[in-house]
């Protein structure tokens, strides 16, 4: 009883840390001019503060100085995890003074990727890497010399799927809760229990931010904000599903590929779609699955609401796939791919039916 209390603790710290801090945010994006404009491609319509970030950040790593300055099973377990722990503060760090900067100056795709690779390269050197990925009939991929791409692919593949999800009120903070929640269950029922308060940790900062961010918001994350989520997350998911320092056997890929479903297939999609129509992948559009529910005729709140259900889902798709032995979660896989592919072909069709109804001429008056 007493492990559940210290996660709800941990929970609830980062949460109210995350509330508190966010105003003194908010007026510190006015002063730095950390502001959005409204724009074409934006969803807004008045000037807004971002570098909301910052708040979330701070509110992550509150619960953690705590455990400097006492003495138990979890703050000495902390101990053996800290070099880990520290590279992937760095790392975070590192994102996070780069969405600062793009919030106030600007700054161009090269130069976010150029610094994600570096930061993900820093955290393989600290021992933040895809040790093992189980795969089906038994099959582990553990060799050295794949571990470093597949560990910089991840990486900055997570981190620029959040960055690229944020793109109405809420979406990201609320999908990010889900995502970490259902991370937490995971590694909480195999008993990695650092893991799961990271992961905790993270999710209480995003709800506590969630009020002012929420559809009408009054601040955003800004790249700040996304950036610096995006490699949290990435980073807590080698721990918790490929790193082999795990309590148990680690889940088929198709267990992360689930769980990260949301962010990962809509950047594959509209990135696919973009080199299809003859334009660079990192140029922005309005092409993103949010924007479509936008055009479907929903409002922030309903299309926020949507995609956390969807991440819910595929979260607790992906916590009953953990739960079972490798030859079930093959078969369990292959069900839930044919069922999503199905239900994306039904969405689509409906999309482009609104589309078309959208582009049909209206009758003439009588």
């Amino acid at each position: 009883m007493s492990q559940y209390k210290t996660y709800l603790m941990v929970l609830l710290l980062s949460g109210v840390s995350s509330y508190v801090l966010t105003p003194f945010v908010i007026r510190l994006a006015i002063r730095w001019g950390a502001v959005d404009h409204p724009g074409a491609r934006k969803v807004h319509h008045k000037v807004m503060p971002r570098m909301g970030g910052l708040a979330v950040f701070l509110a992550f790593c509150a619960p953690w100085v705590g455990l400097y300055l006492i003495d138990n099973p979890v703050s000495a377990a902390f101990r053996d995890f800290e070099k880990r722990f520290a590279g992937m503060i760095v790392a975070s760090t590192a994102m996070l003074l780069l969405g600062i900067y793009d919030d106030i100056k600007g700054a161009d795709a090269a130069k976010k990727f150029l610094v994600q690779v570096m930061a993900a390269l820093g955290l393989w050197m600290c021992g933040v890497r895809i040790d093992d990925i189980a795969l089906p009939w038994g099959l582990t991929l553990t060799q050295d010399w794949i571990n470093l791409p597949l560990t910089v692919f991840w990486i900055v593949g997570v981190t620029n799927a959040i960055n690229l999800l944020d793109g109405i009120d809420g979406l990201v903070t609320g999908v990010t809760a889900v995502m970490a929640i259902c991370l937490a269950v995971i590694n909480i029922l195999s008993g990695n229990i650092l893991i799961a308060l990271l992961t905790l940790s993270l999710a209480g900062a995003c709800l506590g931010f969630l009020p002012y961010n929420h559809s009408p918001a009054r601040v955003f994350l800004g790249d700040t904000g996304s950036l610096t989520i995006g490699m949290m997350l990435a980073v807590i998911g080698i721990f918790s599903l490929f790193h082999e320092g795990r309590q148990t056997a680690g889940p088929l890929l198709s267990v992360p590929l689930i769980l990260f479903g949301l962010p990962l297939f809509d950047t594959l999609r509209v990135m696919v779609q973009r080199i299809a129509r003859g334009k660079s992948m990192f140029e922005a559009d309005k092409n993103h699955v949010h924007h479509l529910l936008l055009e479907m005729g929903m409002n922030h709140r309903q299309a926020a609401w949507t995609l956390y259900a969807v991440a819910a889902g595929l979260g607790a798709t992906a916590i009953l796939l953990s739960r079972l032995e490798h030859g079930r979660q093959l078969i369990f896989s292959v069900i839930f791919a044919g069922l999503a592919a199905g239900v994306y072909a039904v969405w689509r069709l409906r999309l482009r039916d609104h589309f078309l109804e959208a582009d049909e001429p209206a009758p003439p008056s009588k």
